[in-house]
């Protein structure tokens, strides 16, 4: 397989019509497992018509959400003391109608290490999980089913990194940045989603081939004037549907954490204990 990891040629490939994604159908008359099915139904692993129709509705389930009432949501989990792991899911999930919140970051976590490739360590333990999320997503209509587990399964990994990577000591401990900023210096230097795949014509004669994309590479058009690209939120007509819902609830994680963290160190410094230490 190739891996391409300039920045430039990943946008172009990403922003072309005939690249396609490998996509996880599910033969005819054939059974098919939770996690197989799942992966057949959303929007991510399939292309043309099919995937044009899926990501319309998943765009209307977005337009439903405010990012605003989502970071407010986010913000009440992290000053609660809820997992800053957990609180993406926890805040999506609530918002879109979903049952047993208490138990889905934990079913989510599971589908999401299969999503990518359909590979799972435990197939019976994701196809449960799969099934589970299904039964408790609030919907009548298996589709739309599918359509808000996905937004679920998607906003864990990437979102939760985003957090996590924005909050490490290493960046974010006694640094002056603005929240947003921290935010974008790993959107932009360490993406979140490391990699994507496509299915690129002419690299073979008569046919296509599967290539790697690295989201995260060097981008050697880069200036001071002109800043790398960021595309941890992938680019062209399958570019992430949620980048504002994305950036609100990590932001708000991570500015309460970061305040908190601000405030418990002051508490510290100038509490009557603090001369004897």
């Amino acid at each position: 397989m190739i891996e391409i990891i300039e920045r430039a040629e990943v946008e172009r490939i990403l922003s072309e019509p005939s690249s396609r994604v490998p996509e996880a159908a599910v033969a005819a008359g054939t059974t098919a497992s939770p996690m197989t099915r799942f992966r057949a139904d959303v929007s991510r692993f399939v292309n043309g018509a099919e995937h044009e129709a899926r990501r319309a509705r998943l765009e209307a389930l977005l337009d439903g959400l405010d990012p605003a009432a989502l970071a407010a949501a986010a913000a009440a989990h992290a000053r609660a003391g809820t997992c800053a792991r957990d609180i993406p899911v926890a805040v999506l999930a609530d918002a879109l109608g979903f049952a047993r919140a208490d138990v889905l970051p934990s079913l989510v976590e599971v589908v999401a290490a299969a999503y990518p490739t359909g590979a799972a360590a435990d197939p019976e333990t994701a196809d449960a999980a799969v099934t589970a999320l299904l039964e408790a997503s609030g919907a009548a209509d298996p589709a739309e089913q599918v359509l808000r587990v996905q937004l679920l399964v998607q906003a864990h990994a990437a979102t939760t990194t985003l957090v996590e990577r924005a909050l490490a000591p290493a960046r974010s401990r006694g640094a002056d940045a603005p929240t947003r900023a921290l935010l974008e210096s790993v959107l932009r230097d360490d993406s979140p989603v490391p990699v994507t795949r496509r299915l690129v014509p002419g690299l073979l004669e008569g046919g296509e081939m599967l290539v790697t994309l690295h989201l995260g590479g060097p981008d050697r058009e880069a200036t001071a004037e002109r800043p790398a690209r960021v595309l941890a939120f992938g680019a062209g007509p399958r570019a992430c549907p949620a980048p504002h819902h994305a950036l609100a609830i990590a932001a708000a994680i991570v500015e309460t954490i970061r305040t908190d963290g601000a405030e418990r160190r002051r508490d510290e410094e100038t509490s009557p204990d603090a001369d004897a230490r």
